[in-house]
């Protein structure tokens, strides 16, 4: 059936073009090529892995993961130390203790975000409801120089930053003369 613009009322046929390394036609995709990589592990190792990401010690994991009920401490020591030079057990490791360290990291701003806006409410609850107007003031301060808001921030100034210490010396003894002259004079 033709349209008024003269084509067909069928949908256009569409052919999906793989793009990436490798010559023309080789067939793999480059999600493909990056798990042809990586190295399987035997169900022994993934046993070993298993084993240290729960927090054992390299030789227990490996007791776990191996029959070493015949083996002497020194050779499971070198087998697993063996094992934790395996590069696919070794990037994994890593990746576990990134991942770790990130859900910390995340747990610990967290907990900061909700002390600080625990605070933050309680102090707004304060300046509005306080049974005394010292305790509404104090809580409006405390308010005003929380970060992002800054309307009373503590200044101090560095004089004589640039100056040698006799020279500042000599400026605070010109300063106190002139306000001992002022206080008797």
């Amino acid at each position: 059936m033709a349209t008024d613009d003269g084509e067909r009322g069928d949908p256009p046929k569409l052919r999906v073009i793989e793009g990436g390394e490798g010559g023309e036609g080789d067939g793999e995709t480059p999600k493909a090529k990056a798990k042809a990589k990586r190295r399987k592990l035997t169900a022994k190792q993934e046993r070993f892995l298993a084993e240290m990401i729960r927090g054992a010690t390299q030789a227990d994991a490996y007791r776990a993961a191996y029959n070493a009920e015949r083996s002497s401490p020194s050779a499971i020591y070198t087998e697993a130390g063996r094992l934790m030079g395996h590069p696919e057990i070794a990037r994994r490791l890593l990746a576990h203790q990134a991942s770790v360290e990130r859900s910390a990291a995340s747990s610990a701003l967290s907990e900061r975000a909700e002390r600080r806006a625990f605070v933050l409410e309680g102090l707004e609850r304060e300046a509005r409801t306080a049974a005394s107007d010292s305790a509404r003031v104090q809580a409006l301060a405390l308010l005003g120089k929380t970060q992002g808001v800054d309307l009373f921030t503590d200044r101090v100034e560095q004089v004589g930053a640039d100056q040698s210490p006799e020279e500042v010396r000599a400026l605070l003894e010109e300063r106190l003369s002139a306000l001992l002259g002022k206080a008797t004079g």
